[in-house]
């Protein structure tokens, strides 16, 4: 299952990378549905010292593995490791930015996500709820990179 989404922040793409990219660990200071981030693991990748982050959701602990991060394209992957729900064998995600404008990124997220047993079954129901979580982890990261606090839904869920 593929799902891929897109919007536009208007901040100059080295400042949306520096909170995506360098900031990857700390995604609990802007994503509401997470409470707890730290990272460990062996650096695989230039420009990294660490290769997993371990979060808390409100959905539970998860582990993601950076299977990318090339600082000069702007472009960071990972892959699940674990907490994904029962019907879900692994999430692999990309964010790329490119320039739009003068001071604007435009941020593409490309969620893939491989269905296990009946999985494949309930992918449309799967594939509205993941949909619905990226709509709001992106728009709490918009928040947060044009206007340099977290989103109200952040503050809340604290």
């Amino acid at each position: 299952m593929k799902i891929v989404k897109e919007l536009s922040i208007e901040k100059p793409v080295e400042e949306v990378w520096e909170v995506l990219g360098n900031q990857f660990r700390e995604i609990d200071k802007w994503a509401s549905i997470i409470s707890e981030s730290n990272v460990s693991g062996e650096p695989k990748l230039p420009g990294v010292n660490y290769s997993i982050r371990s979060t808390t959701a409100t959905t539970g602990k998860g582990q993601q593995e950076l299977t990318g991060f090339d600082a000069e394209n702007h472009i960071l992957s990972y892959k699940s490791l674990s907490g994904t729900p029962p019907i879900v064998k692994q999430v692999h995600a990309k964010w790329s930015l490119k320039e739009n404008g003068n001071n604007g990124t435009h941020l593409v997220l490309d969620f893939q996500a491989e269905m296990k047993g009946l999985g494949h079954i309930l992918a449309p129901i799967a594939k509205m709820k993941l949909g619905k979580i990226g709509d709001e982890l992106l728009d709490d990261f918009k928040y947060y990179v044009e206007k340099g606090k977290p989103h109200a839904r952040k503050l809340a869920a604290k």
